[in-house]
């Protein structure tokens, strides 16, 4: 930029500054006002410092001083022009540099709400003091411009631009810079406060379950704590839904969160203030993107798998073909939904069956609009085409991507269709906080949920069970769960989840439970399994029981399904049966000792219900194994009667046939369980 000025002025430049100082009088235009961008108070979105450099670069802050420094040099370079050229090209020349100043303060604003770790504090005190100094040199140049260039106001432009274009190099140069010396904490302990452990492992697509699971341990702690990294997004007198507490723990997780939290907010205030003003409209909408779950969840599973393939591959060949196949899934996929939907929110019609091409025109034309501007960002029509018609190769001898011919930057193409879907999936998660705001205003249609709806009430299920899913998959009526190796610690969630999975959805007829250790044989419940378990009417929502009664059906038929003899089958639920009754009443017997009734009246109907779900299991075997489940099935219920009119002391030495029965049977012989755990019963 041009930085000198003559010491004196000669007619030229005193009619130029006359005319400036005219068009400024005109337009009433002030300087940027000053802000508080950056202060330390402001921060409440906890970031690892990967997040936080994405965060950096994302932000892209020297650009937009960049941009400033070039529309302050344009405005100075007016002082030797006419006044009739500065009275034409001086009005839009100060919009534009308003604009710029105006930018850079929004996306500051945007970069102070993250908190990184303390390793990153001087990168992110360049990027406030680099607002702040943005905001002074277009303060400093509007003031030159008042008082008729002179020298003294020159000099404070000169000084205000060089300090900010200082502090945007100092900023370019720390967020390009990795530290591999400095730790990172783990991104969902610091977002979350939880292990990579607990919602790590796994599909994304299940992640649901993995995290009502562990949110199920700590529900207040983890509650307070999103809240208060996603308060510009939601306050606290909103109730935190599974579907709401699943969409902000993503977006928290993201590892692009600039670009998804700005997405969230443009969609948050768009579908919000629609609803206000056209529910039908909004809500009809919406529907028909609901509708394209299967298309969005099969778009999903292809993309990871292309990511996968690129991480992968040992050529770059390889290496290119998954990302050119990744960019074409993101943008005829989520690219063109999610602007399908905000164009027809909007009210602008968009053709059946319309083209990328044509969905970017129609963004183009609603340049005005944020979230329509921020979609279009992510179409770069000379790579969208060549990798459309397959005009694209690796050029091994210069190492490089050629699309079209021209080359490309293999990352760069990889960076950019990740940030085109996390801006997608940032739209997701603002849609589901201005439904979650605005629930009376829902127009809710005829129920008819899509496989994908269905397999989202599984997971929420078991993750309500306290048991963690990997990964779904559903064949016809039959639902696969991937899970983590079953113990006998787990097997009470395991037959839970099953059961509560059951009731979401009555319509499957097998579950195939598949444990991580591929020398295990999945657990398999059929519908009869089920619809006997649910037959003993257990109070589902109750986490007391090590093992539930109901669950005794659902053993008895997974075990018949795993190929085990009735015999087996009948010794195995005889064993958890026993065992259950005969702990209880342990657990009690400090209690029934003192003559506590309602001590005695809880052993009583725990053991009418285990004696319930023995007579249901018995039911579901055959010849000699189904006689015996019967037998100890009325001498507990036998037991009970006869208890009953017992003083609670007498129930220590109580239900002696259990303890029979235990010695007997013990241990329980569970094909999904190592022998290791078999023998913790």
């Amino acid at each position: 930029m041009d930085v000198s000025l003559p010491d004196q002025l000669g007619t030229v430049e005193r009619e130029s500054c006359a005319a400036a100082q005219a068009v400024i009088r005109k337009l009433n235009l002030s300087a940027p006002p000053e802000q508080t961008t950056g202060q330390q108070d402001v921060a409440f979105v906890p970031v690892t410092r990967a997040q936080w450099k994405s965060v950096l670069r994302d932000a892209d802050l020297p650009r937009l001083q960049w941009e400033t420094d070039e529309m302050v040099g344009e405005i100075l370079r007016l002082r030797t022009a006419s006044g009739r050229t500065v009275g034409k090209q001086l009005p839009e020349l100060l919009r534009r540099l308003r604009a710029s100043v105006v930018a850079l303060g929004t996306v500051a604003d945007e970069v102070s709400r993250f908190s990184p770790s303390r390793t990153s504090a001087v990168e992110r005190r360049l990027a406030a003091d680099l607002a702040r100094a943005n905001r002074s040199e277009a303060q400093a140049l509007f003031a030159c411009l008042e008082e008729g260039w002179a020298e003294s106001a020159w000099s404070a432009v000169r000084r205000h631009s060089l300090g900010a274009q200082a502090t945007g190099q100092a900023l370019e140069a720390a967020a390009s810079t990795d530290h591999p010396s400095l730790p990172d904490k783990d991104v969902y302990q610091r977002t979350l406060g939880v292990t990579a452990e607990q919602l790590s492992p796994g599909s994304g697509v299940a992640s649901r379950a993995r995290l009502l699971a562990t949110w199920a341990k700590a529900p207040k702690t983890l509650d307070r704590r999103l809240r208060q990294s996603m308060r510009h997004l939601i306050d606290d007198s909103l109730p935190l839904t599974v579907k709401l507490l699943h969409h902000l723990t993503v977006l928290a997780l993201s590892d692009r969160p600039l670009v998804a939290h700005r997405a969230a907010l443009l969609a948050r205030d768009l579908v919000a203030s629609h609803l206000k003003s056209e529910p039908e409209l909004t809500c009809s909408v919406m529907a028909r993107h609901v509708d394209r779950e299967p298309e969005m969840l099969s778009s999903h599973r292809g993309q990871i798998a292309y990511h996968d393939a690129y991480n992968r591959a040992e050529h770059q060949e390889e290496r290119a073909r998954a990302v050119m196949d990744l960019h074409r899934a993101v943008l005829e996929s989520d690219v063109k939904r999610t602007a399908i939907v905000v164009l027809e929110l909007l009210g602008r019609a968009v053709p059946q069956g319309a083209s990328l091409a044509t969905v970017r025109d129609l963004l183009a034309a609603e340049e005005g609009h944020p979230l329509c501007r921020l979609l279009a960002s992510t179409i770069r029509p000379e790579w969208r085409n060549a990798n459309a018609h397959e005009d694209f190769r690796w050029d091994p001898v210069n190492s490089t991507l050629l699309l079209g011919g021209h080359p490309a930057d293999l990352e760069q193409v990889l960076d950019a269709a990740i940030r085109a879907r996390t801006i997608c999936h940032g739209f997701e998660h603002g849609v589901a906080v201005a439904y979650a705001q605005n629930a009376p205003l829902i127009i809710w249609g005829a129920e008819d949920a899509n496989y994908v709806g269905r397999d989202l009430s599984i997971l929420q299920a078991a993750g309500e069970a306290r048991f963690p899913v990997l990964d779904i998959r559903r064949q016809g009526n039959l639902v696969q769960l991937d899970v983590p190796d079953i113990s006998i610690e787990t097997l009470r969630e395991a037959c839970r989840a099953i059961l509560r999975a059951a009731v979401a959805d009555p319509s499957v007829e097998r579950w195939e439970l598949r444990q991580t250790s591929s020398d295990r044989p999945p657990l398999c419940v059929d519908r009869m399994g089920t619809d006997a378990g649910l037959q003993v009417e257990e109070s589902l929502g109750e986490m007391v029981d090590p093992l539930p009664s109901s669950a005794l059906p659902l053993l008895a038929n997974a075990m018949t399904n795993a190929g085990e003899p009735s015999e087996a089958a009948a010794s195995t639920v005889l064993c958890l049966a026993a065992a259950h009754v005969v702990g209880e009443r342990n657990r009690l017997s400090p209690a029934l000792a003192h003559g506590d009734p309602a001590a005695k009246n809880e052993l009583i109907n725990t053991t009418k219900l285990i004696s319930d779900g023995a007579k249901v299991a018995a039911h579901l075997l055959e010849g000699p194994a189904r006689r015996k489940l019967l037998a100890f099935a009325e001498v507990l219920a036998g037991d009970c009667h006869r208890l009953k009119s017992a003083p609670p002391f007498a129930l220590v030495h109580g239900f002696v046939p259990a303890d029979r029965t235990l010695r007997r049977h013990a241990p329980a012989r569970l094909p999904w369980i190592t022998r290791f755990d078999d023998s913790a019963v």
